[in-house]
């Protein structure tokens, strides 16, 4: 995390973008139960055409308001998955390779899933993600 006044970590802008994409899938089942989805997705839509992902965070309590750490308010807690370090150590289970952004416009880094998909981005409408020559 980046460090702001005081020594106080603060949560950037490349990081909440990371969250975001994250957390999209949870947050669309969540808004399709609770009929917000039109509110999703115009955040969704203002983020994907380089708006605030801090800003989208806040608006759906992904982070916190006074510290700007994440939160896991957002859905029903178990279900939330924790804010994941752009070079996540996760070991994949099936397949190789590390995976990136399609668009290359967040840092968030994958791998391919238990049946050996590789990763999509949720935020650009389940692009799989781009290999990125890593070997783990």
């Amino acid at each position: 995390m980046a460090q702001g006044r005081g020594d106080v970590a603060v949560f950037d802008e490349g990081q909440a973008l990371v969250l975001w994409c994250t957390v999209m899938p949870d947050l669309r089942r969540a808004a399709i139960a609770g009929r917000w989805t039109d509110r999703l997705e115009r955040a969704a839509s203002r983020v994907r055409e380089g708006g605030s992902a801090l800003d989208a965070c806040r608006q759906f309590d992904l982070l916190d308001a006074e510290s700007a750490e994440p939160t896991r308010s957002a859905g029903t807690p178990d279900s939330m998955p924790v804010y994941p370090t752009p070079r996540s150590a996760r070991v994949p289970r099936t397949g190789r390779g590390d995976y990136g952004c399609p668009r290359k416009v967040c840092s968030r880094h994958d791998h391919r899933d238990d049946d050996g998909h590789p990763p999509v981005c949720a935020l650009f409408d389940d692009e799989p993600m781009l290999p990125t020559g890593a070997m783990p």
